[in-house]
């Protein structure tokens, strides 16, 4: 366990070529409360619609999630979901300059109508033909042209036209040539595009469909698992298994690890995560049984959440040290969007806040128990490392942001935690915009600059005086006797 922990901070800008079939999930929140006249259908009314990146998309939030840094590669179309798409990437830090536009095709749109926490149906749009010669060329001059700046490659194939014989095998000959590993999720029966891949992860649908075996026994398993090995000739074949877990087969040895207890809500997007953790702990140095118990313990956490969602690197953290239910409470972009929105729709009243909590004392404590008192859930807002050392200096911060994160939401007060990159609090309150946004300290509010944006989305600003006395740098000079 000891091991394992220590190899989640090396997670941090670990550089992952993500390539693959891309798509916009959307999010059809509803509730069911009669049946249609026209037809014994249920009818639908529609809460909220969200959008988050699906395919290898969810791939690459995983990987930025986690701490790495993805290059995306795949195809959008000219179309609104592939503007969608662009935005949800840019919430989730994937960065889109690596995406290909096709005129000619749609981006590939899978929308889910969801009620009380159950998927009611799904509506696929999209077209699997091949890719025109012109389009390949492209894709494979921007596959090169990444391919030598990152330390691991993933192609997740969903079957939906993209990743060809071809293309594949282009793709996996050239990384296997600069000693890169490669991790494929596959999809279909024909797996000889595979060939000569580092890691290949079906679940065990996928691989009973693949060999032509029915795997409903410990023995057909394994025979499963080896003439994979035996097609494809790569190095490892990982059967996911669900509530059964994984299944690891080598030419040296088949292992077998049991899945982390938890309650399932929605498997979606449970792949994604583990060939993400994967393939980010080999390139922070793990040894396949290790990452591989990473990435269990990274899809037990998906699998409890509902729609597309990743697993953070402070989930995956807590989860090691048992410290979930205060690591649940720090979000992402996305996440934050949803629950106040959810909130919202309650008449909840948002209390929002910002700042760097380093070093976090008194002052803090009382001012954090006061916003609370002003409404109903406390968000807040906290500063990056990066945009702290902007802020304060080189030196700072005193205490790394997820430590501050975890310290701020175990506070009784604190409902919830958002890390954020930019200095100023401006983008997260257009995304939240809160009830009410509180400052700490001798502020004029007309001198605030957030004062004109909060009041033009509803809101208002409200200021709690400080604790004389009582702040970071005045504790920091007496420990260091200069006070």
């Amino acid at each position: 366990m000891e091991i394992l922990k220590k190899i989640i901070p090396k997670f941090k800008g670990k550089k992952v070529l993500v390539f693959g079939d891309l798509m916009l999930d959307e999010h059809i929140w509803s509730r069911v409360e009669r049946i249609s006249p026209e037809a014994p259908v249920p009818i639908a009314e529609v809460t909220k619609i969200d959008h988050v990146p699906g395919g290898c998309g969810n791939v690459a939030v995983n990987i930025a999630a986690l701490g790495g840094q993805p290059f995306l590669i795949g195809i959008i179309g000219q179309d609104s979901s592939g503007q969608k798409l662009r935005q949800a990437l840019a919430l989730a830090n994937v960065p889109d300059s690596y995406l290909i536009v096709d005129q000619q095709r749609p981006t590939i749109l899978k929308s889910r109508i969801i009620a009380a926490s159950q998927h009611v149906i799904r509506v696929d749009r999209e077209d699997k033909t091949a890719l025109s010669t012109e389009l390949l060329k492209k894709v494979i001059k921007q596959v090169k042209k990444v391919l030598t700046t990152v330390d691991v490659v993933i192609i997740s194939d969903y079957g939906k036209g993209l990743i060809n014989k071809e293309l594949c095998q282009i793709l996996i000959k050239a990384a296997r040539q600069q000693k890169k590993f490669v991790a494929i999720d596959p999809k279909g029966q024909d797996y000889s595009k595979y060939q000569q891949a580092s890691i290949i992860t079906p679940n065990l649908l996928e691989a009973g469909l693949a060999t032509g075996i029915q795997i409903n026994s410990g023995p057909a398993l394994i025979k499963a698992g080896q003439s994979l090995l035996t097609k494809v000739k790569s190095d490892f074949i990982l059967i996911t298994r669900g509530r059964e877990g994984m299944s690891l087969f080598s030419a040296k040895k088949h292992l077998e690890i049991p899945a982390v207890p938890r309650e399932v809500f929605d498997i979606t997007g449970a792949g994604d995560t583990v060939i993400a953790c994967l393939s980010l702990a080999v390139a922070a140095g793990a040894k396949l049984d290790q990452a591989i118990a990473l990435a269990n313990l990274a899809a037990s956490i998906v699998v409890s959440k509902i729609g597309t969602a990743p697993c953070f690197k402070a989930e995956l953290a807590a989860a090691l040290e048992g410290h979930e239910p205060i690591i649940k409470k720090i979000k992402s972009r996305q996440e934050i969007i949803a629950i106040a929105k959810n909130h919202k729709i309650t008449g909840a009243q948002i209390v929002f806040t910002n700042g760097c909590f380093d070093l976090l004392h008194l002052g803090h404590v009382r001012y954090l128990r006061e916003a609370k008192k002003l409404g109903d859930i406390l968000i807040i807002g906290l500063n990056s490392d990066d945009s702290v050392r902007g802020l304060k200096g080189p030196k700072r911060p005193y205490i790394a942001e997820l430590e501050r994160a975890e310290i701020l939401a175990s506070l009784e007060c604190v409902d919830y935690v958002i890390i954020f990159p930019e200095s100023r609090p401006d983008n997260l309150i257009k995304l939240i915009e809160p009830d009410i946004h509180v400052k700490g300290g001798d502020y004029q509010i007309d001198d605030l600059p957030e004062k004109k944006l909060v009041e033009s989305l509803g809101g208002k600003v409200v200021v709690i005086p400080p604790i004389k006395g009582r702040s970071t740098t005045n504790i920091v000079e007496r420990i260091l006797g200069k006070k």
